[in-house]
């Protein structure tokens, strides 16, 4: 393999991920996040797939109890284990980076933290599946698991975000009930994805799913870019009972 073909591999396998963050970083027009915040996201998300890796060795030799054309076989392999196992260590870097920092003061900020975790842990994987599987993965790839993993990010931001407001106000029980919602709904539609297309073999519910499953993102996007506002319900826009504030 030539060096020209890796450097092509590698500008197809991480051109469409960067595309995608750059949006959300536009999208984001309160304030711009801290520079040095984004980059630990995105390359602890990439640094997740080793964990993830050694998690999904453990899972799917527990799958292997089952026959491999049953259904819970299928579940396992292709619901409980992408979804729950790979969400979960883009949820821990997630919350680990980015829940106690002061940046995050605003409510867009979490979908923006969030997308740049998961694109962190997709842009490996992508370059993993395209250096095994050649140009055509890549393009595949581009149009449907990597604007998968954005959206998986948008949902798992969208209720982050609602955990840091419950947070703020000073309802830690019901902010720490959605973090665990965040990741879980995350989860769920993570599954759902790889089960369709792996474990059902695709076909038009599939499709149909993967269609919603964008739309939902867009949709969460626009409306949380629409009515991005301060997570402290005591701020607003910079104002503290009514004497002016600097954010943090």
């Amino acid at each position: 393999m030539g060096i020209s073909h890796i450097i092509l591999l590698l500008a197809a396998a991480l051109l469409p991920p960067y595309m995608l963050l750059k949006l959300v970083v536009r999208m984001d027009r309160v304030e711009p996040e801290p520079q040095n915040l984004l980059k630990r996201l995105f390359w602890f998300g990439v640094l997740c797939a080793l964990p993830v890796i050694v998690l999904e060795v453990w899972a799917e030799q527990f799958a292997d109890i089952f026959p491999t054309d049953s259904m819970a076989y299928a579940l396992i392999s292709y619901f409980a284990i992408p979804g729950f196992i790979e969400e979960g260590m883009k949820f821990a870097v997630l919350k680990r980076f980015t829940w106690r920092h002061p940046a995050f003061n605003y409510k867009f900020d979490a979908i923006v933290y969030a997308v740049f975790a998961s694109l962190g842990f997709a842009a490996i994987e992508n370059v993993m599946y395209v250096f095994d599987y050649g140009f055509s993965t890549a393009m595949v790839r581009a149009v449907m698991a990597i604007p998968g993993h954005a959206t998986f990010g948008v949902i798992m931001g969208a209720g982050y975000a609602q955990a840091k407001c419950l947070s703020a106000a000073g309802n830690e029980p019901a902010a720490s009930s959605r973090c665990t919602k965040a990741w879980l709904t995350a989860a769920v539609a993570h599954g759902l994805y790889d089960f369709l297309i792996m474990g059902l073999g695709g076909g038009v519910i599939f499709y149909v799913y993967f269609i919603a499953l964008i739309a939902a993102g867009v949709l969460i996007t626009r409306n949380s870019e629409k009515h991005d506002g301060p997570v402290d319900p005591f701020v607003t826009d910079g104002f503290v009972n009514d004497q002016p504030q600097e954010h943090f």
